[in-house]
């Protein structure tokens, strides 16, 4: 399956960012979830990206991301668009079960992304109830 990429460069930067903040969540990034954060930024964005880069810049915080997000187009002021929280959890448990299982505080970190975007807690206790029946019981 072929990931659909971000265009808007400032925008795959943020998400980036957003990836790094849940990987970090709890406060180490293995060698396997570096290079699955690595390529899941990379199929989005549609090319290189510096990851120590990434790694030195700001924490990025839920809400600044949903701030960012609707100032992003003129006509997502009132809204975020749905596919931006989906690609957020979908990419964060991608990166996080490289290692082979999600930490809960990495589970957290997932969940405060998805409520900062607008995403119904029955759709992220859907994504994760696939993933691991427990984590469904964080949101």
């Amino acid at each position: 399956m072929v990931a659909e990429q971000i265009l808007d460069r400032a925008l795959g930067q943020l998400h980036a960012r957003a990836l790094v903040a849940i990987a970090r969540a709890d406060d180490q990034i293995g060698l396997e979830e570096g290079a699955r954060l690595q390529q899941r930024i990379e199929q989005r964005l549609g090319g290189p990206v510096a990851l120590d880069d990434l790694l030195l810049a700001e924490p990025l915080e839920p809400h600044r991301l949903a701030e960012s997000l609707r100032g992003a187009e003129p006509f997502r002021h009132a809204t975020l668009h749905p596919g931006d929280a989906v690609m957020i959890i979908t990419d964060g448990i991608a990166v996080v079960l490289a290692k082979g299982y999600v930490s809960e505080a990495e589970a957290h970190e997932i969940v405060r992304f998805a409520r900062a975007l607008g995403c119904p807690r029955d759709q992220v206790s859907q994504m994760f109830s696939r993933v691991a029946p427990w984590l469904a019981s964080l949101v």
